[in-house]
């Protein structure tokens, strides 16, 4: 278990992400609200927006703060931030105070729906996880412009932090590492949240706020539907990044409500479920073209201005209406489980499920040991590391499952609900692991049975060249020596000095790019045979790899960013295509085929990518070293995976960080169908957010 590290190196540090709206872009709002410039501020509290209620009830709890610890909280609201970021303007704001390291400051944009959290990481009594819990309670009572509550709200709970009666303080999750939905990997703090819901709160909310702060508060947010949600104000660069952050939280969110209908439907069976997996069936089917759009813009194929905007606005409200759809089943779904009422079962159900899986983590790493006795590295590069990302994570569920048992003990049962789900996705995400190693040795040793028909294969079509084909024959003559190379390959693999998997692949190759030389001089019944062998070889061996990388991608989704998971969108799309045109195009579908399996390549050496360079952050977290990158800059391939794929393990990064389970549903109120890993709007957690993560404030739209 990683523990949250804590640093106190300069007078006002500021905390996590930077911030954008979360209900609507603040270009929108910036055009129509006079901007106010960073400020100093001498009183504790501060309305150039005149929107507190009851200056006297917040200047009390204000001065409690003050009275009961050593710290004091500065709020300030204005309208609009004038276009900066919410967390340098508050980093402005704080120099220009000239705020010590026992000082915290809010700020908030009222018409632009834009605030920062910006509190030092104080070394005292109030720990990191407790900022957590503030910030969340705060954002909430901001949704639905509850002015005088958010500031309220922020100092009580930062009182009660500091005297260690903060509800849960000091063991929401993890050790620190998942805390109210709060991704932290080292120093990066992410945050995500339930947009849809959150959106339907603050509409239903606005006016009983507004009410609260005599008709002086900001107007709410404009609904988020196609032409009226604000995205149309947006430069299309940003529309670009926003529309990969969406298809990540989108599939993430797809992927935790898969994982949560199996469950249901294991429990209730598949009639009760119904409504629910016809919700989900329709909902992937949306976002496959989503991802399909996606790969038009990463592909090498130049597209215009226009077509960039076009096709981004379309993935954002693709993601947005699949959220809504996912939400609207979740109180339904809710009510189906009930696992409030029978969570102390459940904590013993996973408890019992943790000791049988720790028996499997040693036999796994001896097959392991086995198979890499016979097989190159290359050919487990994507399982070598299971066993000990399973290790650590039956660790962390434990400790999961142990803060759910003081939960019921503290009567706190949505709570409780909330680690046993964490916990129950975490095993999931085990078995997962788990079953990966043990099909890998299945997978090997069908790949080698099959490369005794695959040299077969491809000497028969030798065969055909000479018979054929005459010496002059250049074009056959080249593929021809391919083809001899590539059985040599698969000859060494099948005596076990190679990787099956690879040398299967490149028999594949070798025996398509002869077929194609030689397909003007054979009849036109027999190249259609042939493709359709072809194809029906290709799509084995690429179902095999799609699993094995879903599979990765699945239990490595909290660092697996955008690219790889459109690589695999599009694989799967592909494979599809394939198999429909199997008997009536044989040809197109065997091209689909070999485009399909290119793709899932990809995605696997993206995926890859992703995770060595979480374990490159956490590494110079550990060090010592700053952070400044963040979510989005996910690169190109270096080079291209064979057999399972090549690259690294998990290193440092904690297992519930890497597979992407959060505790959205503690301070959030997540959870169940759709929920769990949290999406929503705005930067740091939502279908339009986007952008990188720098030395910033707890920020965010509300």
């Amino acid at each position: 278990m990683l523990p949250v590290r804590r640093r106190r190196s300069r007078p006002f540090l500021l905390l996590a992400t930077s911030a954008l709206a979360l209900l609507g872009p603040a270009a929108a709002a910036t055009a129509a609200v006079p901007a106010a410039d960073p400020i100093a501020v001498s009183a504790d509290l501060t309305d150039e927006a005149g929107v507190i209620a009851d200056p006297a009830a917040v200047q009390d709890a204000l001065d409690q703060l003050k009275a009961d610890t050593p710290y004091q909280l500065y709020a300030v609201f204005v309208d609009d931030f004038g276009g900066a970021d919410p967390v340098a303007w508050a980093q402005e704001t704080a120099a220009l105070s000239t705020l010590g390291e026992d000082d915290l400051l809010l700020v908030v944009a009222t018409e632009a729906r834009r605030y920062a959290l910006a509190p030092q990481e104080p070394a005292g009594e109030i720990e990191r996880a407790e900022i957590d819990v503030v910030q969340a309670q705060v954002e909430d009572q901001l949704s639905v412009e509850d002015w005088d509550a958010a500031v309220i709200t922020a100092a009580t709970r930062l009182d009660e932090a500091a005297q260690g009666d903060i509800a849960g303080g000091g063991g929401l999750g993890f050790g620190g590492l998942l805390v109210g939905g709060l991704v932290v990997i080292g120093g990066i703090y992410a945050v995500t949240r339930l947009g849809s819901r959150r959106r339907a709160g603050a509409g239903a909310g606005a006016g009983a706020g507004a009410g609260a702060g005599a008709g002086t508060g900001a107007p709410p947010a404009p609904a988020a539907a196609p032409g009226g949600d604000g995205l149309d104000a947006l430069p299309t660069e940003d529309l670009d990044a926003r529309s990969s952050s969406a298809l990540v939280r989108i599939d993430d969110a797809l992927r935790t409500s898969e994982q949560e209908l199996g469950f249901a439907q294991a429990q209730f069976g598949p009639d009760a479920t119904r409504e629910f997996e016809t919700t989900l069936a329709r909902a992937k089917e949306r976002v496959t073209e989503a991802f399909r759009l996606r790969q038009t813009l990463d592909d090498d194929i130049p597209d215009t201005p226009e077509e960039v905007r076009s096709r981004a606005l379309a993935i954002l409200r693709t993601c947005r209406g699949v959220a809504a759809d996912l939400d609207a089943q979740k109180e339904g779904f809710d009510r189906l489980r009930d696992v409030q009422s029978r969570v102390g079962d459940a904590l013993d159900a996973h408890e019992r499920t943790v000791r049988a899986l720790h028996g499997r983590v040693d036999p796994a790493r001896a097959t392991l040991a086995a198979l890499s006795a016979r097989h190159p590295a290359t050919a487990l590069a994507s399982v070598a590391h299971n066993p000990d990302q399973a290790r650590l994570l039956l660790d962390e569920t434990a400790t999961t499952i142990a803060s759910g048992r003081e939960a019921v003990a503290r009567e706190d049962r949505a709570a409780a609900v909330a680690y046993a789900q964490a916990a129950e996705e975490a095993l999931d995400q085990v078995t997962t692991l788990l079953d990966a190693v043990d099909r890998a040795g299945a997978d090997l040793a069908a790949a080698g049975s099959r490369l005794e028909a695959g040299i077969a294969s491809i000497r028969a079509d030798l065969a055909d060249a000479e018979r054929l084909a005459g010496p002059r024959d250049t074009a056959v003559g080249a593929r021809a020596a391919d083809a001899r190379a590539a059985v040599e390959v698969a000859e060494a693999a099948r005596r076990g000095s190679g990787d099956p998997i690879a040398a299967l692949q490149g028999l594949t190759d070798a025996e398509a790019a002869l077929d194609e030389a030689l397909a003007p001089r054979r009849e036109a019944r027999e190249t259609s045979a042939r493709a359709r062998a072809q194809a029906v070889e290709t799509l084995t061996r690429l179902d095999a790899a799609l699993q094995g990388v879903g599979d990765y991608v699945q239990t490595r989704r909290g660092v697996v960013g955008p690219e790889a998971r459109t690589r695999l969108a599009e694989a799967q799309r592909l494979r599809r295509r394939a198999a429909d045109g199997l008997d009536t195009d044989p040809a197109a579908a065997l091209s689909a085929a070999r485009a399909a399996e290119e793709r899932v390549h990809q995605a696997a050496t993206l995926a890859q990518e992703d995770v060595r360079r979480a374990e490159e952050r956490e590494d110079e977290m550990a060090m010592g070293g700053g952070y400044g990158g963040g979510y989005g800059g996910y690169g190109r391939p270096r080079g291209r995976g064979r057999g399972y794929g090549g690259g690294g393990g998990f290193g440092g990064v904690g297992g519930m960080v890497l597979g992407g389970i959060l505790l959205d549903s503690i301070l959030r109120g997540g959870g169940g169908f759709g929920g769990g890993g949290g999406w929503g709007g705005g930067d740091g957690g939502g279908f339009d957010g986007g952008g990188g993560f720098g030395d910033g404030g707890v920020g965010g739209g509300f």
